[in-house]
Order: structure tokens, then C-alpha cells, then sequence
């Protein structure tokens, strides 16, 4: 965590006017509706995300990107039209999410990106509004003004009991300590003074708050206290370069001290219970034996636990509420073969949200309503897919020269003849992350462009234990790199690919794997891409200089010789042999622009052919439609002229 200079960073948060365009009416021409149909398809963003349902149930809320790019929240009952509500502030904040404190007031979490001294780093806002738009307010910024403070949209404690306050975590100088807050007024009163080095507070979701995260540079430290107890005690302590220790509490079940805990159980990360009162063993509330848990599901007025989430070769759920299981059960009769989500509950357990999906289908929001055994569709996620045929995601295994069985994903151009194809390699981001089945927009584009992708969980990859992801994607690129190398090769040994046309391409971590892939087996591949790639490990230390995760950052990339020289694809940029297209944002705080533009300049001193995109104003995800629909036109154009297909672009 980061402190900017001293100062207030203002946000102005914008009443959504009628002018704004409504989700389903048309829209004026724009750079997607000329010149390259599916780059214009599936580069535009989904029509509506961060769906959520009021307590009563009659009325969503949501996010959508109007026509200039900016995100606006929107609300709808179930039997009007959306109605926006609150706007981000063009080129300054921007809507994360919306969440509703009571039937008529929604909150909402605003981030920017702020700059000191030449280093970025993001600062967030809390607005609160009502499903009219009135009564706008930005409710921390002023009392924060004279802090030093970068997050004032932390919510500890929803207090469901109380429509009119909230619990939020008030951030010092020094740490922080939390308020309670009218989200009509503004007005603060202080439960738990603030205390230095504190930079998080977990309550037992009944207003009471339970446990506080103390992190230094050198140490983390959890503490916790009775629920009927003032005394803080330690729970868990750490250094901070000690990158595998995983301890994560998320809060409270219906027992308030049974304290629910994500941490590591037979080397994978499993759903525990510890007993904060001592009177009782730890208990297993749920592992799996051959992946990590994923998430959890919680619904209702106290956010009940209803089921946790992990991920094999397609997602999946261990429910805990009967009545929810039976909701899933009964969804997934109607609509084989997707994967069904129940992602909201109103307080009265009469209406549900529900995301259904799959591969080849982005998803359709649904309101169910139990006492009328009716559901309602609310929006399509991406309803310009409508008509487009999508390719399936295969999940495929593969050997790795040592024997080890790399999972992964196939997808194939729709209607693909026998033969082999050109070929887009995608190594994921994170590198603690993992690809899933689900439809995703770069390799469905990919496809559609009559190119097979293969996508692989590689070592190093999340999700599959401590054993599989070893030392991380960084100190043991090689064997990373490997595992993504050996997937090509197995590609064109089964007839898939055809040697001569094969690139490889990825985001983020992805992009950093895809130059080092291009440059152990030039063989192999004719064109490289990276999107916001990392390019050298020093530098991305260097990045991280500044802020408390330093010394962990550090760690987990690795300082020996084998990952700052032969780990770097600046330092031996010299040794790329094929075609390199760089793109990147200017606000990129998760991977400095430095390292494309660093990367770009020894190129072309090296005499390479290397072309450089930078794109303004926007961060890591590239979060601007018109530059996800110029990426891919770009990107389309590239792998057409290398390995093309004959009818891309």
C-alpha cells in the first residue's frame, strides 16, 4: 500500500442526464461499426456488469459504458426501464461498483489513477445516490481532505439493520480505524480509533467489528477479539517476503466465534473454520482433493455462507443451503450444458439473481421469482454475439518434456476443416491465476478470425496447489515457459497447428511468458504479441519500491541470475528473431509502461522489427472500448500478414 503526497484529490461525480443511452436503444456510428466487423464485435464491452438486487427484490441495479466510454450506474424495476442514476467523471473517476444500503439509497466505489513523482497509483471515492438520482453525494472526501489517504471506499460492515448507516474503514496518515457513517449526511462517529499500520477491519456482519490487519514493510500481522471481549489478541503473524503464506479470513458464519478462513489444507487451499474461543478444533468446512477453492458464495441479509466455488475443468459449487442447491438444481434442468450462477438474493428469499452461460454464450441475467415459479430475463451481457456462432473451449491435457501433465484449453475456429491450422499460443496473466472455461472475448476473436488457440494452465499457474504453482511464473519462468513451449509442439505433433503458422501472444504476466517463449524456441513461433507485458523482473521490482509489498515483491520474483538475465526479455531482446507488436496503456499501474517502451527502444537498436501501440489515458485492462476494438483490428492485421488465415482483417 502506497501514500500519496498530502493533499485532497477531488472527485466530482456527475448526475446521469437523459442524454445518456439507455442499454437496448441504438447507438450513433462509432469506430466498431466501420472497417473491421469482429474486432468491432468483440472488442465492445459488455452491455451491463456488477448486476445487483435490492433487498426487497423488485428493483437491479447496474453498470454500463455509455457511448463516450464512460461507465454510469443504472437502476430498473422489474417492471420499468433503466434508469441511470449516477456517471463516472470522464478521464478522472470512474465507477467500480454499486451496492444497494437500503431499497432507495445505492453506494458506489469510484477509482482513479493519481501520479507522484512519476509513479502512479490508484485512489478510490465513495458515493452515495438514490434510485433517482437525488441527493448526490461523495461522502469521506472532505473529512479525509487533510489525510493522507488513497482508499475511502472500504465498507467493514453493512449494518443491515440500520437503513441509514454503514461501517467504513477511515484511513490516516498512519493506518486507519473505523467510523460509523449516515449515508444521507455524511456525518461520522468513531467505533474503533485509528491505529497505526492498520490497513484492514473484518466485522461479524452484526456491526460489531472482530479483527484488524496490521502490515508493516517487514511484517503482517491478524488480530482478533471475543465477541464479547475488547482485548485485541494475535491470530496469525508473517513476514512479508514470505510469499507462500496463505491465511485470508473473510468473516464470520452464524457461530460468532467461528471464524471462516481460507488457508492451506493437504497443499491446497481449502475453506476452514477456527474456533476463536479455543474451545474447539479447527474444522474442514470444505476442500477439494485436486484444486484450490476459488471463492464463496454468500447471500441474503447477512450474507450467509450459501456455497463455495472451485474450479476443475469447468466451474463448480459445494452448496451448503439446501434451498439455493435446489434453485441451481432447478435452472440447470432447463438450460443444459451452461454453467448457472446465483449471484444475489432478496431479503425475503422470494427472488433471486441469476447469471446463466457458458463457452460459446457471454451470459444472460435473469430475475427468478420462487413464489411465482416465473423468470424473468433482465438483460443479454453481449447481446451483438446474437447470431455470431461461437467456437467451444475444449479442456485437453498434454505432456510436458518431464512428463507432467499440463491442463489446459482448446478452442477451434467454428466449422474448422481436418488439417492443421494457424495457430495463436495464449499464455494467461499472474502468474498465480489460471485460464477456466468461459466465454472469453480475445481467443472467441481469435477463432472467429480461423485461428486455434491454445490456452494452458502451465506451472506456476493458481489453482491447482502449492505443488503446481512451486516457486511462481518468475523464479521458475523456465520451467513456465517450458510447459507453454511443449503445449505448441504437442499442437503441431497431433496435426493441430501447422508448424509454419504459429504466434504467441498474451497479457500481463501472458505477455512476459510470450517473449520468453519466442525466444528459448524461435522454431516454433513466427510472430509474437504482448499487451501490457512485463519485460524485465528488475524493473518490475523497481516498480514496487515504494510501497509495503516491496520486500515481498522482491521475494516472489526473484533476485539470482537466472531471472534478471536469463529471465528478461529487455536483456536479451537481441536474441528475438521473429516479428513483435507491443501494446500498452499510459496509466498502467499493475505494470509500468516503462516495459514496453524499454523493451521497444532495444529492439530497434537491435535492428529487430518491433512495432510499439500506446494508448492513452487508460490502465493495465485497457478499460476503453475504441482501444479494444483498434487492438484487435491491429492484432488481426498482424497475425494476417505473419501466419493469416487468408480472410483475416
Amino acid at each position: 500500500m502506497f501514500s500519496p503526497t498530502r493533499r485532497a484529490i477531488a472527485v466530482v461525480i456527475a448526475v446521469a442526464t437523459a442524454a445518456i443511452l439507455v442499454p437496448g436503444v441504438g447507438r450513433s456510428a462509432s469506430a466498431r461499426d466501420v472497417a473491421e466487423p469482429l474486432a468491432a464485435a468483440f472488442g465492445k464491452f459488455p452491455e451491463l456488469w456488477g448486476v445487483r438486487l435490492s433487498p426487497d427484490g423488485s428493483t437491479v441495479s447496474f453498470l454500463h459504458m455509455v457511448e463516450a466510454g464512460v461507465p454510469v450506474a443504472y437502476v430498473m424495476a422489474a417492471d420499468g426501464d433503466p434508469v441511470p442514476v449516477v456517471a463516472s467523471t470522464p478521464g478522472k473517476f470512474d465507477i467500480q461498483w454499486c451496492e444497494w444500503a437500503n431499497d432507495t439509497r445505492l453506494l458506489c466505489g469510484f477509482e482513479g489513477i493519481d501520479s507522484r513523482r512519476g509513479m502512479l497509483f490508484s485512489v478510490t471515492r465513495l458515493v452515495a445516490v438514490n434510485i433517482d438520482g437525488s441527493d448526490n453525494r461523495v461522502l469521506l472526501q472532505d473529512k479525509l481532505k487533510n489525510q493522507d489517504t488513497q482508499f475511502q471506499d472500504d465498507i467493514v460492515d453493512w449494518l443491515p439493520d440500520d437503513p441509514e448507516h454503514v461501517l467504513v474503514e477511515m484511513p490516516t496518515d498512519r493506518g486507519s480505524g473505523v467510523s460509523k457513517l449516515d449515508i444521507y449526511t455524511g456525518r461520522t462517529s468513531i467505533v474503533e480509533r485509528d491505529r497505526d499500520g492498520t490497513r484492514e477491519w473484518i466485522s461479524d456482519g452484526r456491526g460489531t467489528v472482530r479483527l484488524r490487519l496490521y502490515m508493516s514493510s517487514q511484517k503482517k500481522k491478524w488480530y482478533f477479539r471475543l465477541a464479547d471481549s475488547d482485548k485485541w489478541t494475535v491470530l496469525h503473524e508473517a513476514r512479508m517476503e514470505e510469499i507462500n503464506d496463505d491465511y485470508y479470513p473473510i468473516g464470520f458464519g452464524e457461530d460468532r466465534n467461528a471464524l471462516l478462513v481460507y488457508k492451506p489444507y493437504e497443499g491446497r487451499l481449502a475453506l476452514m473454520s477456527e474456533d476463536l474461543s479455543r474451545q474447539r478444533e479447527d474444522r474442514i468446512v470444505f476442500a477439494h482433493p485436486a484444486v484450490d477453492i476459488n471463492g464463496t458464495l454468500t447471500l441474503g441479509r447477512y450474507q450467509r455462507l450459501a456455497a463455495v466455488t472451485y474450479v476443475t475443468d469447468k466451474p463448480k459449487l459445494h452448496y451448503f443451503d439446501d434451498a439455493v442447491e435446489k434453485i441451481h438444481e432447478r435452472v440447470s434442468q432447463v438450460m443444459p450444458g451452461k454453467l448457472v450462477s446465483v449471484i444475489d438474493e432478496s431479503w425475503n428469499r422470494r427472488y433471486y439473481l441469476v447469471l446463466i452461460r457458458s463457452d460459446r454464450d457471454p451470459g444472460t441475467y435473469f430475475r427468478l421469482d420462487l413464489e411465482e415459479n416465473r423468470m424473468e430475463e433482465i438483460y443479454r451481457r453481449r447481446p451483438e454475439m446474437e447470431g455470431q456462432e461461437l467456437a467451444a473451449m475444449k479442456p485437453i491435457s498434454y505432456s510436458a518434456r518431464d512428463g507432467a501433465e499440463v491442463p489446459g484449453y482448446l478452442t477451434l475456429p467454428v466449422n474448422s476443416e481436418a488439417g492443421a491450422l494457424p495457430t495463436v499460443i495464449m499464455p494467461h496473466g499472474g502468474p498465480e491465476s489460471r485460464d477456466i472455461w468461459e466465454f472469453d472475448w480475445l481467443p472467441q476473436y481469435l477463432a472467429a478470425q480461423g485461428y486455434a488457440v491454445l490456452q494452458s494452465n502451465f506451472r506456476g499457474s493458481g489453482g491447482y496447489g502449492n505443488d503446481w504453482a512451486g516457486e511462481g511464473g518468475f523464479r521458475q519462468w523456465r520451467t513456465a515457459v517450458n510447459d507453454i513451449n511443449d503445449g505448441t509442439q504437442w499442437l503441431i505433433d497431433e496435426g493441430i497447428a501447422d508448424p509454419r503458422r504459429v504466434c504467441i501472444l498474451g497479457w500481463s504476466y501472458g505477455g512476459y511468458a510470450a517473449l520468453l517463449g519466442a525466444i528459448e524456441a524461435p522454431q516454433l513461433y513466427r510472430c509474437t504479441g504482448s499487451i501490457a507485458g512485463v519485460t524485465d523482473p528488475w524493473t518490475l521490482i523497481k516498480d514496487y519500491r515504494n510501497f509495503l509489498n516491496r520486500n515481498a515483491t522482491r521475494e516472489y520474483i526473484g533476485t539470482e541470475e537466472e531471472t534478471l538475465e536469463q529471465g528478461s526479455p529487455l536483456r536479451r531482446a537481441a536474441e528475438i528473431q521473429r516479428p513483435v507488436i507491443l501494446f500498452h496503456g499510459d496509466r498502467d499501474i499493475n505494470v509500468s509502461v516503462r516495459h514496453s517502451k524499454l523493451l521497444n527502444k532495444a529492439l530497434k537498436k537491435a535492428d529487430k522489427d518491433t512495432e510499439l501501440v500506446l494508448y492513452k489515458n487508460t490502465a493495465h485492462s485497457l478499460w476503453r472500448e475504441d482501444y479494444r476494438i483498434d487492438m484487435l483490428t491491429r492484432i488481426g492485421r498482424f497475425l494476417d500478414t505473419h501466419i493469416g488465415t487468408g480472410d483475416g482483417g
